[in-house]
């Protein structure tokens, strides 16, 4: 009897042993990594410093811009470097949610709108800089994918395209439009000027972002989602500087300043790629996967 036990148990505990000490290994790795590229992001923020003597809330007002942007570029290409080690042993979604930590380190140690504003800062270089960091974070998405290689549960359009195909498919590229939805969401949530509250809305507009651009091309890779949220906020923004007629420290003060101008660039840049990440991973059972149709 006790050797019949043994026999059946035996090829269950071998099946489940492997597996269970390989996600062990993969939650520590992710931890190192994370704590890791966290603080290059602390680290690199120290060369921004501000007139009035804190972390700059934004790159270009910096007291020595040249040398906050070299620090800041520095520490998220080696933040990138870092997650890329997660790209094939987890996936390219939680190397891009690292790399998003190392964002959100860096701007936690930031000013916030109430810094910016009394620092008389130009805006339009702010929605610059955050348009700046979507472009980065593209081509980020793009090489962790290119790395870590296409989600398992996101079926190829075609098995034997192309990587640059897939980006510019056309359910893929239309999936983009999803990021528009960072708009409301900041202008319904972004209702105080706490650094944890902006990239807190930044990130819920990311993961709209992504269940939205999920359902609508739910064969597509999602690389380029996860530059949309920053994006959208940013030409937004841009708009708002050429648009705005009223003082920005007057607004700020009389409580009418707008929500979508409230986040800092480093903060949707850290919402953007923690939210898209964080969407992708609710919305898997969302989707349902059926085979390619002449359409796609």
């Amino acid at each position: 009897m006790q050797q019949a036990t043994e026999a059946t148990h035996s090829p269950a505990t071998q099946l489940t042993a492997p597996a269970a000490e390989s996600s062990v290994r993969r939650t520590v790795l992710l931890a190192v990594v994370i704590i890791l590229v966290a603080l290059l992001g602390v680290f690199a923020s120290r060369f921004s410093v501000s007139p009035r003597g804190a972390a700059s809330p934004a790159l270009l007002v910096a007291t020595q811009p040249t040398l906050a942007i070299a620090a800041a570029l520095a520490a998220m290409i080696g933040s990138l470097l870092i997650a890329l080690t997660l790209a094939k042993p987890i996936n390219a979604v939680v190397s891009l949610f690292a790399l998003g930590c190392a964002f959100a380190a860096y701007a936690m140690q930031t000013g916030t709108i109430s810094d910016f504003v009394f620092l008389g800062a130009n805006f339009k270089l702010a929605a610059l800089e955050t348009i700046a960091w979507s472009v980065f974070i593209a081509f980020a998405a793009m090489i962790t994918f290119r790395v870590g290689g296409a989600l398992v549960d996101v079926p190829a359009h075609d098995s034997e395209g192309t990587f640059t195909g897939e980006i510019i498919h056309k359910r893929a590229l239309m999936s983009l439009l999803a990021g528009v939805v960072a708009i409301p969401v900041l202008i319904f949530t972004m209702i105080g000027a706490s650094k944890g509250q902006a990239i807190g809305a930044c990130a819920i507009a990311g993961v709209l972002t992504a269940v939205i651009g999920r359902m609508i091309a739910p064969r597509a890779q999602p690389i380029l989602l996860f530059a949309m949220p920053a994006l959208v906020i940013g030409l937004a923004q841009l708009a708002l500087a050429f648009t705005t007629t009223i003082a920005p420290d007057i607004a700020f003060v009389n409580g009418t300043l707008s929500p979508i101008r409230v986040p800092m660039p480093m903060d949707i840049a850290a919402g953007s790629l923690i939210g898209v990440a964080i969407g992708l991973g609710w919305s898997k059972g969302l989707v349902k996967h059926e085979p390619p149709s002449m359409h796609d």
